[in-house]
């Protein structure tokens, strides 16, 4: 399952850059996944490793996931390296004096007939909380810094 969504932010590229490329700020605006830290792997760059949940009704998908790209501040992306089989990535576009942001996210959820009706069964809860994350993520770097 594949899903991507996008918006624009009223805001340079590095000020998105600076959201998108900290998972210690994805509380603050991603809705149903969260990203904690693997204890002894580095938290920011290439290489960087999480435990991710998402939430899907009352099941956490989720694993272990590590950044495999990272192009400042264009670019990053994931995979996972334990759990659901997932990759994600942000991009960044420079539109002059706003940014276009773009979030990909694809999944597989493991099995038969049954894992393919779980796959279409959380495509849209997965891009509802995809499309509030964004609108939360526009709203946070657009109001500056705290």
């Amino acid at each position: 399952m594949r899903l991507e969504e996008s918006i624009e932010v009223a805001a340079d590229r590095e000020a998105v850059w600076d959201h998108v490329s900290a998972p210690e700020r994805y509380d603050a605006f991603m809705a149903g996944i969260s990203w904690d830290p693997v204890s002894g792997e580095p938290t920011t760059g290439p290489r960087a490793r999480f435990n991710i949940a998402i939430e899907v009704g009352s099941i956490d998908l989720g694993g272990c996931v590590e950044f495999v790209e990272w192009d400042p501040p264009h670019e990053l992306a994931w995979t996972s390296i334990t759990g659901i089989d997932q990759r994600g990535r942000w991009i960044l576009r420079d539109l002059g004096d706003r940014t276009g942001v773009t979030w990909r996210i694809s999944y597989q959820v493991p099995g038969g007939v049954l894992a393919l009706l779980a796959s279409q069964l959380s495509r849209p809860v997965i891009r509802r909380d995809m499309r509030r994350s964004l609108s939360a993520l526009k709203e946070i770097v657009e109001a500056g810094p705290a």
